[in-house]
């Protein structure tokens, strides 16, 4: 993770979720932050780095079923 952006480190195992680097398909584990940064467009967003192959990512969690829309981001 990078920056102030919210993390993982927040979440208990319990509230995590595995899920892939768009980029490699590594797994990665993703857990929602207690203090999520909204963004400008009221989303709340996050943003890590892969820990296979260090692709930047980028996602917000979609506000109808709370999934994590993830892409990779140019770095």
């Amino acid at each position: 993770m990078r920056g102030e952006t919210p993390n993982a480190t927040a979440a208990t195992a319990a509230e995590t979720q595995v899920i892939a680097c768009p980029h490699c398909r590594a797994q990665l584990t993703f857990g929602r932050s207690r203090t999520p940064l909204i963004d400008a467009c009221g989303f709340e967003s996050y943003h890590l780095d892969c820990d296979t192959c260090g692709t930047p990512l980028g996602g917000v969690i979609d506000p109808a079923d709370d999934a994590l829309l993830l892409s990779a981001l140019a770095g």
